[in-house]
C-alpha cells in the first residue's frame, strides 16, 4: 500500500485479538444485563427499526437491517411469543403481515436501553472524552481500511449471508 507505515506484526495480531476480545466481553456482559427482560441478541435493533418506522413487514425488517429472512422470522416468533411485537394484517395484501411493538414491548426496550447504556458507562469507565474521541477515530479509520468499494454495511451483511448459504448448500 501507497503510503503504508511498518507495524509490528505481532502487535497488529495483539490488538485485533484485544479488539475481538472485547467485543465478546461486550455482548457477553449486554446478554447478561437484559436476559431478564427476556430480550435476545438482535431483538433490541429489530424493536428499534420498528419503533423508529412504524410497522412494517418481515421482509422489510430484513432488507432493512440485512439480516437473513430466517433470523427475522426467529426473532419475531419470540417477540410475538413474549407480548413485545404483534403482527396484523396488511390491509391492501392478506398474505402480509404487518408488525409493530406492543406497550409492553417498548418498555423492555427502554428498559433493555438503560442497561445497555450502563454497559457502556462500565466499558468506558477512566476514559477521557479526548481519548474516547480519538479511539472512535481510529476504529473509524480502521473501518474505512477495511471497507470493500462503495458496499454499505447492510449489503455486506446480505453478501455474507449468500455466501453462508451457497457454502452449506454445498456442503
Amino acid at each position: 500500500m501507497k503510503g503504508a507505515i511498518v507495524i509490528d506484526k505481532e502487535m497488529c495480531r495483539r490488538t485485533v485479538r484485544e479488539l475481538c476480545r472485547v467485543g465478546l466481553l461486550h455482548r457477553y456482559r449486554i446478554s447478561m444485563a437484559v436476559s431478564h427482560l427476556h430480550l435476545y441478541r438482535g431483538q433490541p435493533e429489530l424493536m428499534e427499526y420498528l419503533i423508529a418506522h412504524g410497522d412494517c413487514s418481515q421482509v422489510e425488517l430484513s432488507e432493512a437491517l440485512g439480516v437473513s429472512p430466517a433470523s427475522v422470522a426467529t426473532s419475531i416468533k419470540r417477540l410475538c411469543k413474549a407480548g413485545f411485537v404483534e403482527r396484523r394484517e396488511d390491509e391492501n395484501d392478506r398474505r402480509i403481515n404487518r408488525l409493530s411493538v406492543t406497550e409492553s414491548g417498548r418498555r423492555a426496550f427502554m428498559a433493555g436501553r438503560k442497561e445497555c447504556d450502563r454497559i457502556d458507562d462500565i466499558m468506558f469507565e477512566g476514559f477521557t472524552e479526548q481519548e474516547t474521541e480519538q479511539l472512535l477515530a481510529m476504529l473509524s479509520r480502521m473501518a474505512r481500511n477495511l471497507s470493500v468499494g462503495e458496499l454499505s454495511e447492510r449489503e455486506m451483511m446480505k453478501d455474507i449471508i449468500k455466501k453462508e448459504k451457497e457454502r452449506d448448500e454445498n456442503d
